[in-house]
């Protein structure tokens, strides 16, 4: 604008106007939001030399957020499908445990009729584990919003252990079913098919002890949309939509050790074995679900259920082994001494041999449905306390004990007879698997 006039204080009163109308303009723009200025009118009962009233519009709200949450999780069960260890009196006809009558009894694994025993499931503690959720909204409404969770819960372990005294002890078997007839020890007379039995102990003549181990560690990610459907001023309903993957690892290894006793037919010999079944199963999937929340005052509930349809890719690892020194000379073998094979070794575990060792993998239609509670309280308007609690649930899983075969030749076991060939079949039999638990965590909006 141009001043006009020679007079010093009306020259004075028009530069002031200047920076004052300037600085209402730019305010007003801001105030917008960026759209087009509209023209501000300064008080005129106001000093001359006085700023115009401008009215700011409040700042806009925050878009991150994000928590984080401790979590106390139990999962289902391994199962046993299988009897792994059984005991019973150590007498004639049938000496050793063998699970053909009542006398027996079943120390850890599946029961089995008529022995007596058993469990067919082994539980696990508590896991406990972390997850983070991160979020952003898109726009100033909250109608919009991306967002990310992840969690890890810790590598748990359950299983039980067994051993003899001095004297052998109780006896004690690793019990499987002889379906095709061996000779024992290779030499011996004729087993015909029947309930049989890899010895871990006999009294008087061998020492020994069995382990058994399950493992299993659970993790997942997940990326949604969010969109508001309804809000009130106590009530929010949103929909979710997106992409799920869940890994579930597991294992599960038996371990025997043998030892003969002195003036024994077992004198000097000693052995080990050892099978271990790995399954793995790696789900992806695509993801709808609601999320309502009810605010009243500080304290908020919040629901939120979702559901996952996709492929849960399976993978199953086999593996046994053993070594057995100084056994008595039966065949012909390299690296002899007196009479005794000074270490015999190879890929015969007890339930796992080469007939069902290696990898198979494959891929099964999955669906994954999850259901959370969280009760909430405000510290501050941008910090929320929570607790709450989750169910996860999988209708298709690989689980490692499930893929055991007990149907197969005794004289494999250590090599006893090198006649044996038929072992056990690799199986690839899935399941469901469940995880639920408790959360506590802490959440903030940015």
């Amino acid at each position: 604008m141009r001043c006009v006039g020679s007079d010093r204080k009306e020259a004075g009163l028009c530069y002031a106007r200047v920076p004052a109308l300037a600085s209402g303009l730019v305010a007003g723009g801001i105030a917008l939001g960026g759209a087009w200025a509209q023209p501000v009118t300064p008080n005129t009962s106001a000093p001359a030399s006085a700023a115009p009233e401008v009215t700011i519009s409040p700042s806009s709200a925050p878009r991150l957020y994000g928590g984080i949450e401790y979590l106390y999780w139990w999962m289902k069960g391994a199962p046993l499908a299988v009897p792994l260890l059984s005991t019973a009196p150590f007498t004639e006809p049938d000496r050793g445990g063998f699970l053909k009558n009542s006398d027996a009894t079943i120390l850890y694994g599946a029961p089995h009729a008529p022995a007596v025993g058993g469990n067919d499931t082994q539980t696990f503690s508590g896991f406990s584990g972390a997850r983070l959720t991160i979020g952003y909204w898109l726009d100033d409404a909250h109608r919009y919003a991306v967002e990310g969770e992840g969690f890890l819960l810790q590598n748990g372990s359950a299983g039980y252990e067994a051993s003899s005294d001095a004297n052998g002890n109780p006896g004690m078997r690793v019990p499987l079913y002889n379906s095709v007839p061996y000779r024992s020890g290779g030499v011996g007379m004729v087993v015909g098919p029947t309930e049989d039995g890899v010895p871990v102990s006999l009294p008087g003549e061998l020492t020994g002890a069995a382990s058994f181990k399950n493992t299993l560690q659970l993790w997942g990610v997940a990326a949604n949309g969010v969109a508001s459907l309804y809000r009130d001023s106590s009530w929010e309903l949103s929909g979710l939509g997106g992409f799920r993957y869940l890994s579930l690892t597991e294992g599960f290894n038996l371990n025997i050790n043998i030892n003969g006793l002195a003036n024994t037919a077992f004198m000097g010999e000693s052995g080990w074995a050892s099978d271990q079944f790995l399954t793995q199963n790696r789900f992806y999937g695509a993801t709808v679900g609601l999320r309502g929340k009810y605010v009243i005052g500080p304290v908020s509930v919040e629901l939120t259920g979702r559901v996952s349809f996709g492929v849960d890719n399976e993978t199953l690892d086999v593996s046994g082994y053993f070594q057995d020194f100084n056994t008595p000379l039966l065949t012909s073998i390299p690296r002899v001494t007196n009479g005794l094979r000074v270490l015999t070794q190879g890929p015969n575990g007890i339930f796992a041999q080469p007939s069902n060792e290696g990898r198979t993998s494959g891929n099964r239609f999955a669906v994954v449905p999850e259901v959370g509670i969280k009760l909430g309280y405000n510290i501050t308007p941008s910090l929320l306390l929570t607790i709450g609690y989750n169910f996860l649930y999988e209708s298709s899983v690989l689980r490692p004990t499930d893929q055991i075969d007990r149907n197969f030749s005794k004289g494999l076991p250590f090599m006893q007879d090198s006649t044996s060939t038929v072992g056990p079949t690799r199986r690839f039999k899935t399941t469901d698997f469940y995880a639920q638990g408790l959360t506590v965590g802490v959440s903030y909006r940015f």
